[in-house]
């Protein structure tokens, strides 16, 4: 377990020590394909690392087509449900188990506990953190842009 999150972004460069800690709030949950991890809505109070496995995240469509879009397919060692550990939103998206998964759960309570017993293992996550965030907007904002320069090309 210590490798899998020495190897996710908000841990990389972490002692073995604060690995440790973190290791030990960390729960291992399995889920069976089809099994539903969170709701889109729902209220956020963990993130996830995949120990193995495949899961999906999807947006539920608006209106009451009960269809959803896919976003992402995240496999070994992907993480999600970190956006609400900043912001203590609901969640965003609806994330499903796409296969047998083995699955680290993360409690936030747990974490901001560890983080606020430690000052420089704080700043280094939260830098961290802030660091994966600000590339997935840039990501986001070319899609956007792409997406735009698509749809004006055609009017």
């Amino acid at each position: 377990m210590t490798k899998l999150l020495e190897n996710l972004y908000m841990f990389r460069g972490l002692s073995a020590a604060d690995l440790s800690r973190i290791e030990a709030i960390a729960e291992l949950e399995s889920y069976s394909s089809g099994d539903l991890i969170f709701r889109q809505n729902d209220a956020a109070d963990a993130f996830f690392v995949i120990q193995h496995g495949t899961v999906n995240i999807e947006l539920d469509e608006e209106g009451d087509t009960g269809g959803h879009i896919a976003v992402a397919t995240l496999g070994t060692g992907s993480h999600f449900g970190e956006m609400g550990f900043i912001d203590n939103q609901p969640r965003s998206a609806s994330a499903i188990a796409a296969s047998y998964s083995d699955i680290l759960r993360i409690g936030y309570s747990a974490m901001k506990e560890v983080l606020e017993s430690d000052s420089e293992l704080s700043i280094h996550v939260y830098q961290q953190l802030a660091r994966f965030l600000c590339s997935r907007l840039r990501l986001t904002t070319l899609d956007l842009r792409y997406e735009r320069s698509q749809n004006l090309g055609h009017l």
